[in-house]
């Protein structure tokens, strides 16, 4: 069985370093390939945000295709701050890396503590398949259209450019296409646009939960080892080590709200309008098809799901700290000799701040998910009486967003800050 274990979570560490690779940005040593590769893949996110921009204004007057161009637009900002977050802190997240899988693969080794370790492997490589299942299914339902009429039209040997490029719509670019291999190119182009952008988003926030596990499942051997102590190892050297490695962890744990923190932060904010926006889209709809609904609803629930994701690990990384304290409060350092130096090491650990993830000053955690999802409930329940086709009505809308969500949404987070 912990073979079996072991094995799910080599494959889990494989998968997100494909990934990572993939949108350049895995944090190994910078070789000139590795540097100029997620400068490709910066330069290309920043194409992909132009072509939303250009087509948000272009379809400026048709404004149920204009709020989906919004989408894309935010979503290659999104791209842009991973790819950039992750290059600034290359170094960082190298050291980081390092001295974490150091600290588990040394847990690791303990046979007693693998069944700790791995019994929250599950729900955690679960969160990062189906996001990436989900993604996949968007950026398909995103590109389909135009392969199924090519592969349609070559079995016919009849090569025709007569569709519509999945991203631009032939629009986007700032020069005309013409009709010839080109336009084959553009799609091509697109292509690898598009799913550039989703495995960057998918890689990026995956490996979020990745490193929030590595964490807890350290701390929580650290927990186990405090509780049940070897008899033949002296409990004060096996405080020191956890005093040592606790000191570590917080190092690693700055790292991480330091590099997540504006992304997280980011995520809150205009999740919360893509939403809102995605549903004034649907409601809108005058025609209910397979691909309309199929990609809408498909984004709602990535959308939905990376919010979620972000403060599931956020409180799952937090109860792990809690247990950590209690563990120490537990322990048997009360049947110890009591020295100076047990007494010094339970002081330090049990004064260290809670391992909590900040996004600048709201703690990444369930409440977090929670204030969104009943902002976006009460915006759309105001909202559907008043949207229409008419421009003044998405002017309500747009105010109505502004003014209730987003700043609501920091208001909340301004006040949690202060109770804390």
């Amino acid at each position: 069985m912990i073979h079996k274990q072991l094995k799910a979570y080599r494959t889990y560490q494989q998968f997100l370093q494909n990934v990572l690779t993939i949108c350049g940005c895995r944090p190994t040593k910078s070789s000139k390939f590795t540097y100029y590769w997620s400068v490709c893949v910066f330069l290309t996110m920043i194409v992909y945000t132009m072509i939303g921009l250009h087509m948000s204004y272009i379809l400026r007057h048709n404004l149920k295709v204009m709020t989906k161009f919004v989408g894309v637009s935010i979503s290659g900002f999104s791209a842009i701050l991973k790819v950039v977050t992750f290059m600034i802190n290359r170094d960082s997240l190298i050291n980081y890396h390092r001295t974490l899988n150091n600290l588990f693969e040394e847990e690791l080794k303990n046979e007693k503590i693998q069944t700790i370790i791995f019994s929250s492997l599950p729900t955690i490589y679960t969160l990062t398949y189906t996001y990436f299942a989900a993604m996949v299914g968007i950026i398909i339902a995103y590109i389909a259209s135009p392969y199924i009429f090519v592969i349609h039209n070559l079995f016919y040997f009849h090569l025709s450019t007569s569709y519509t490029l999945p991203l631009s719509r032939g629009l986007g670019w700032f020069w005309p296409i013409p009709d010839n291999f080109l336009y084959h190119l553009h799609l091509f182009c697109e292509t690898g646009i598009v799913v550039l952008s989703g495995m960057t988003a998918c890689g990026v926030d995956s490996a979020f939960g990745f490193y929030v596990y590595q964490l807890s499942s350290t701390i929580r051997a650290m927990t186990f080892a405090l509780t049940n102590p070897s008899s033949t190892e002296k409990f004060s050297n096996l405080l020191r080590t956890c005093v040592v490695k606790h000191q570590k962890l917080l190092q690693c744990r700055n790292t991480l709200e330091h590099v997540y923190g504006p992304i997280v932060f980011w995520h809150i904010v205009t999740n919360a309008v893509l939403l809102c926006t995605m549903m004034y889209d649907l409601i809108s709809l005058q025609e209910y098809n397979f691909h309309n609904l199929s990609s809408s609803i498909t984004y709602v629930i990535i959308k939905l799901l990376q919010t979620f994701i972000y403060a599931w690990y956020g409180t799952f990384l937090t109860n792990a700290g809690e247990d950590f304290r209690k563990g120490i409060y537990f322990s048997k350092w009360s049947n110890s000799s009591l020295d100076r130096h047990v007494r010094t090491n339970v002081i330090l650990i049990m004064m260290q701040k809670p391992m909590t993830v900040y996004a600048f000053f709201s703690p990444v955690n369930v409440m977090m998910f929670t204030k969104v999802s009943i902002s976006v409930s009460i915006i759309i329940s105001s909202i559907e009486k008043c949207i229409r086709t008419d421009y003044s009505y998405f002017l309500q809308f747009l105010d109505a967003v502004n003014s209730n969500l987003v700043f609501k949404l920091l208001g909340h987070f301004i006040i949690l800050r202060n109770f804390q």
